[in-house]
């Protein structure tokens, strides 16, 4: 079972601003790819799988955002990037999905959403 956080980004989530967030989440972290996935794997200092980070996804249809997170996505309108990550049920593995989510949010605008609270930026 995972922990879903996803980053409704209005800037572009370029390699470079997806590294920053990852460092401001851990300098200590471990990173790799799933190969033909488009996925970044995220790994605790001893290696052990923290958080997986899909490819992100550009929404251009007016209320699609709305109508998969509900209310709190009104307000914004596309272009949109819809970025997912999947923490695992492991101690501060939600932590260091939250971060990586808030300091994209901070870099590009949007909101963040998960399970516990919704935060806009």
């Amino acid at each position: 079972m995972t922990y879903d956080v996803i980053a409704l980004l209005r800037g572009t989530p370029d390699t470079s601003a997806i590294l920053a967030a990852i460092l401001d989440a851990g300098e200590d972290l471990q990173l790799d790819t799933i190969e033909g996935a488009g996925i970044i794997a995220v790994h605790d200092p001893d290696g052990q799988p923290l958080a997986a980070i899909e490819a992100p996804v550009l929404i251009q249809v007016d209320g699609e955002a709305e109508r998969l997170l509900g209310p709190i996505a009104a307000h914004l309108r596309p272009p949109l990037w819809w970025l997912e990550i999947h923490a695992l049920e492991r101690s501060g593995a939600g932590t260091v999905a939250r971060t990586i989510a808030a300091s994209l949010t901070a870099r590009l605008e949007g909101i963040v959403w998960h399970p516990d609270e919704v935060s806009t930026r």
